[in-house]
């Protein structure tokens, strides 16, 4: 399929999730419902199902990930926005620690900084068959992957030590004892702490980057980060790393993944967000 004939299919598929009302369309709207409760009942269905239809196409849009060659997928890339700001992180010889939230295409967006020869952690997929196909997809444009561990981890602090190029997820839900709760659209969200540790030993310049959808192919975003996500305090971190995120997200809030639970592991003493999901 053409990039094109993709995102129709994805948005067709997004389509029908949002009228049969699957899970995926419940935890959606439970999300937009706590994060957006400015929006009337009207435009937040509006933003459920196009949020829908853009995860759907994220789906659709494997076929460019795992299939195309370097020179037609390099042919999607429309703009740029903030390249300044790598070539300076780069140049500083500090290390640069790059973090991408589940926004837009951030399988795309791996394939665009494999030229920096990326360092980067994945976790394993609960369907094993589908590993090896997701890894090679990601190290076919000179991504280093490794499996989230131990080992995983201390290549990361070797990375940064050495002033190379290394990435994390960072709106993932950590457990319990890896995590604070910081605020995420003014509700308590566990966000990691692996991003703080990193930052507070081998101080990178750390940016987030964003490969977003928009027509005809994408647009490579680098943004820097709050400055306060340099602080030695975890959750003053954590805090300026959500704070980071949701600028990112205002910016075209149906290119997040709101199907996923960010808020599923609540503080002990509030009531759990998902019931009916």
């Amino acid at each position: 399929m053409s990039l094109s004939g993709q995102r129709r299919f994805g948005g067709l598929l997004g389509a029908l999730a949002w009228r049969i009302n699957t899970r995926h369309a419940r935890v959606t709207r439970t999300n937009i419902d706590l994060c957006f409760p400015e929006l009337s009942r009207a435009q937040r269905e509006s933003l459920i199902k196009t949020s829908l239809q853009h995860t759907a196409q994220l789906l659709a849009e494997s076929g460019v990930v795992f299939h195309w060659p370097e020179r037609r997928w390099m042919a999607l890339i429309r703009t740029v926005e903030g390249q300044r700001l790598m070539d300076e992180a780069i140049r500083s010889k500090r290390g640069v620690l790059l973090l991408a939230p589940h926004f837009g295409n951030w399988e795309f967006l791996s394939l665009y900084l494999g030229r920096y020869g990326l360092t980067a952690l994945y976790d394993p997929p609960r369907i094993r068959a589908l590993e090896r196909p997701i890894v090679n997809s990601r190290r076919r444009s000179g991504v280093r992957l490794l499996p989230i561990g131990p080992g995983g981890l201390k290549a990361l602090y070797r990375t940064l030590r050495q002033a190379g190029v290394a990435a994390l997820l960072p709106d993932q839900v950590p457990e319990r004892r890896a995590g604070v709760y910081a605020p995420f659209f003014y509700r308590p969200a566990l966000t990691i702490t692996i991003a703080h540790r990193l930052i507070v030993r081998t101080r990178p310049k750390v940016l987030f980057c964003a490969a977003v959808r928009m027509p005809g192919g994408f647009g490579i975003r680098f943004t820097e980060a709050d400055p306060s996500i340099g602080d030695s305090d975890a959750l003053v971190s954590a805090t300026a790393l959500n704070r980071s995120i949701e600028a990112l997200i205002r910016k075209d809030p149906a290119q997040y993944q709101w199907e996923y639970k960010r808020f599923k592991r609540q503080p002990p003493d509030r009531p759990q967000l998902y019931r009916d999901s």
